[in-house]
């Protein structure tokens, strides 16, 4: 009976596909819409050409930000050397004004003239002193002895006529005078030689003989 049931029922089998009923080649899902259409080549140039000019112009922009600021750097410096400058000169100013003040001071000890000689000597020791403390801020005393007559340094106060020593030597230093730095702070009042009219006449009748 079983075999009778067996060989009754249909057998079922697998169902095959006919040849070519799969999908064509080039065929895919969604065959059905339209591909994008492709850029144009001129537009594209165009575009690439608007960016490249938007680059430069700012690169042109950051150029001249830095040129700003290349100039205001160096306007900074130039004020911060002028403010140093002025400080230095105010400096200076003062230190001249105080200078000059102190040194009447000074005179009195160089004309000074005592009996005593321990005080003339303690007068030295204090006129030394003071002249190394001003030597520390290159302020220092004009040599005039056996020097001949500067108007940029000396100040003639008197004249005396000397037939034994060049015309313009200096034979007294009346008072002294000082320098700082490579500045004349206070010119020297000097005495100075001048040649006698009779020597000069001398010369001359010498020289006329000799023609």
């Amino acid at each position: 009976m079983k075999d009778d049931r067996d060989r009754n029922e249909p057998v079922m089998t697998e169902e095959r596909k006919p040849e070519g009923a799969g999908p064509k080649p080039g065929e895919a899902a969604g065959a059905g819409e339209k591909p994008g259409e492709a850029e144009d080549p001129a537009a594209a140039l165009e575009k690439a050409r608007a960016e490249i000019a938007a680059l430069q112009e700012k690169a042109a922009r950051a150029e001249e930000y830095l040129d700003l600021a290349r100039r205001a750097r160096a306007d900074f410096v130039n004020y911060q050397d002028r403010v140093r400058r002025e400080r230095q000169e105010w400096g200076r100013q003062a230190v001249e004004q105080f200078v000059r003040e102190f040194l009447s001071a000074m005179d009195a000890f160089t004309l000074a003239r005592f009996e005593d000689p321990k005080l003339v000597e303690a007068i030295r020791v204090i006129e030394r002193e003071f002249l190394r403390i001003l030597g520390k801020f290159e302020i220092v005393p004009l040599e005039t002895a056996g020097k001949a007559f500067d108007p940029l340094y000396h100040e003639a106060v008197a004249v005396e006529e000397r037939a034994d020593v060049p015309e313009g030597t200096i034979l007294e230093e009346v008072r002294r005078g000082w320098m700082i730095g490579d500045r004349v702070l206070r010119p020297a009042a000097v005495r100075i030689a001048k040649r006698p009219p009779s020597a000069n006449g001398a010369g001359e009748g010498a020289e006329s003989a000799v023609r």
